[in-house]
């Protein structure tokens, strides 16, 4: 009995586990009923159509929205009685309109934005970004403006950003914005890289296709 008890104990918490999770705006229900477990060492995947509530739930998850009742732990903190907290352990990368970089500044001059909104040395935070671009497979010119990169290498280069402050998770919107197939496969494994080496990951995307079989889904559809 010692030794399963010992063997339970081990099992690790999920980063993100949600139970029951519903979020209404007015009398339309964004959505409901939701559960999620999110390995420690895992990567998610938020799949549905236009308008079924994918950039309210990333918000969501990352203590960023309002009205959302249930269970939601993320990285161990309650999002709903202390979502003050589950900010300060994730990050955006992306989200709709709301969220991103600005395109009219370079890289180098984003990642001195996102340096000042995070409080951090920026020395520490370039390394982090270059760090975070590798594994994300973005080779790009630190002096090309943002809205000049193609669209896969802007959302490797939001991802990137979203890694200069330290975070358990950070969250994308619109991975399969303007990319192929295989760009988004591309993007996936670099996300699936990002998790292995401790920063976990949940994008949005509208279709399974070129999601990998080691994400967990979480079905919006």
């Amino acid at each position: 009995m010692s030794t399963l008890t010992n063997v339970m104990d081990e099992t690790p918490r999920p980063i993100v586990l949600a139970r029951a999770l519903r979020l209404t705006a007015g009398r339309t229900t964004v959505f409901a009923g939701l559960d999620v477990d999110l390995p420690v060492s895992g990567y998610g995947a938020v799949v549905g159509p236009s308008g079924a509530g994918k950039s309210t739930l990333l918000l969501s998850l990352t203590g960023r929205m309002r009205g959302v009742t249930g269970t939601l732990l993320v990285s161990g903190l309650d999002a709903i009685r202390h979502p003050g907290h589950v900010r300060q352990v994730t990050s955006v990368a992306r989200v709709a309109d709301l969220i991103g970089p600005e395109p009219t500044l370079t890289v180098a001059e984003c990642i001195t934005e996102r340096s000042l909104l995070d409080a951090g040395a920026p020395r520490q935070r370039h390394a982090a970004f270059a760090s975070a671009a590798e594994l994300m497979g973005l080779d790009v010119d630190p002096d090309a403006l943002y809205g000049d990169l193609p669209p896969v290498d802007q959302t490797r280069a939001a991802v990137a950003l979203a890694c200069v402050r330290p975070a358990d998770l950070v969250v994308l919107d619109d991975l399969d914005h303007d990319a192929t197939l295989d760009e988004q496969a591309a993007l996936w494994r670099g996300l699936a890289a990002l998790a292995a080496s401790g920063t976990r990951v949940i994008a949005a995307t509208t279709g399974r296709a070129a999601v990998p079989a080691g994400a967990t889904i979480i079905d919006l559809s």
